[in-house]
Order: C-alpha cells, then sequence, then structure tokens
C-alpha cells in the first residue's frame, strides 16, 4: 500500500498519522491485568483474592519458545525435527506474567515440597477450570487473547 493510500485511509476513518506516538515515553511500557482466578482464596474479609498480571517483553517471550522448542535428530542426510512444547510454554509464560502471587516465592516452594514454580501453581490451581483461567489471563495480558478469539470464532462458525 503506498503512503497516499494509508494516508487516504486514514483520514476516511477519522484518523490522525501521528508517528510521535511510537517515540519511547509516549505509550505504556507494561499492560497489567488484575483478575479473580478462583472464588476459593478468599483475604480476611472474605473477598476472592485477585491475581495481578504484567505483560513479558517481546525478547523474553522468544526466549521462552526457545526454551520449549526440541530439536531432535531425523537421522543421516535428514534436517532435525523441531517440536514445539505448548503446554510447557503457557505454563512459563503465566508464570512469568504473575506478579501476585509469585509461585516461586520461598515460603510456597517449601510448603509445597518442590523446587519448581511451575509445579506450585499446579498445585494450588488444582481444579482444571482454575489453572486454565490462569493460563487465560496470561495470555491475554500477553495480547494473546484476540488469537484466542479468533479461533473461537473459526470453531462456532464451523460448527454452523
Amino acid at each position: 500500500m503506498t503512503k497516499e493510500k494509508v494516508s487516504e485511509l486514514a483520514v476516511a476513518e477519522g484518523q490522525v498519522l501521528d508517528i510521535t506516538a511510537f517515540l519511547p515515553g509516549k505509550y505504556e511500557e507494561k499492560a497489567g491485568l488484575e483478575r479473580v482466578i478462583s472464588k476459593r482464596f478468599k483475604d480476611a474479609n472474605g473477598t476472592p483474592i485477585k491475581f495481578i498480571f504484567e505483560n513479558v517483553a517481546t525478547d523474553r517471550i522468544d526466549e521462552l519458545r526457545k526454551e520449549c522448542t526440541k530439536r531432535k535428530p531425523a537421522g543421516r542426510n535428514r534436517q532435525p525435527v523441531e517440536t514445539f512444547d505448548s503446554d510447557k510454554f503457557n505454563a512459563t509464560l503465566a508464570l512469568e506474567s504473575t506478579v501476585f502471587p509469585k509461585f516461586n516465592d520461598p515460603k510456597l516452594l517449601e510448603a509445597y515440597n518442590t523446587p519448581s514454580a511451575i509445579e506450585v501453581a499446579k498445585a494450588i490451581l488444582s481444579i482444571p477450570g482454575d489453572y486454565m483461567t490462569w493460563i487465560t489471563a496470561a495470555s491475554e495480558v500477553n495480547g494473546f487473547d484476540d488469537e484466542i478469539d479468533e479461533e473461537e470464532s473459526m470453531i462456532e462458525e464451523a460448527k454452523n
């Protein structure tokens, strides 16, 4: 698309093209989200406790993808086969996005007798719906919720 077409489109939609909106300090660095993941966890007043999430930097997401991808040799004269562990990626992303509670807190690690923060999260969020709500909230704060919504829409369209 040419610059002229972009300008015409922006004017037609009532947008002002202002490149300064992309300069450092002009936009929010971190997105945040607070959500009740489970009604099982309550404060002293009986109010459900909200989990607090922040987005993870794009560079770190790239590192997580690499950490969750394994290369297996495919035999002589063949390209190695890569397998991506999406469950591990989603859990690790959720863990790194969760500001509160910190599942790697030494008290929690000791109480659940494990060195793994992911295992602590799985033990605390032992009801599958709670665990999936946690994963979904972390995906949402990192901007992946649009992909989830599109996928759900495609599934609904296919059903009809």
